[in-house]
């Protein structure tokens, strides 16, 4: 399955460093408190941040786009990687749609948890119809214009 990534910056490089294990994502659009809680979450359920340390991305295009202009993601075979993901959700934003209080722990665990998530090792792993936001944890990463 292809997936992408918007970037609102100029690439350079064919081949990228996931820079976010290094120095952790800080939310853009979400809560901080979410944000915090559902890294806790991820890290207890699957050993990855998952919402500070891993590359967002995407296998339906237009979703990249709304965050820049597009490019397509490949991760060289020898590396491990680990994708995250929901089949219920499209993006991670809307759990603040769903919830009544972006600072109880306990509903925004609870809708974690109510969203089935999965990890799975190789994009071709993914869901054939699947369309949403798959939280990538890899060390380095290709990208190519679309």
């Amino acid at each position: 399955m292809r997936l992408y990534r918007g970037f609102s910056d100029f690439v350079d490089s064919k081949i990228l460093e996931n820079g976010y294990l290094k120095t952790p994502r800080k939310p853009r659009d979400s809560h901080t408190y979410v944000h915090k809680v559902a890294d806790d979450w991820f890290e207890n359920k699957f050993g990855v941040k998952a919402r500070s340390q891993t590359i967002f991305c995407t296998p339906d295009i237009e979703q990249a786009a709304e965050y820049g202009k597009p490019y397509e993601l490949s991760i060289p075979q020898t590396l491990d990687v680990k994708l995250i993901f929901s089949i219920d959700v499209k993006d991670f934003i809307e759990i603040e749609r769903d919830i009544c209080d972006v600072n109880c722990k306990e509903e925004i665990i609870n809708w974690l948890e109510s969203k089935s998530y999965l990890m799975v090792t190789s994009s071709l792993k993914l869901p054939i119809n699947f369309d949403g936001e798959v939280m990538l944890y890899c060390e380095k990463y290709e990208v190519s214009e679309v």
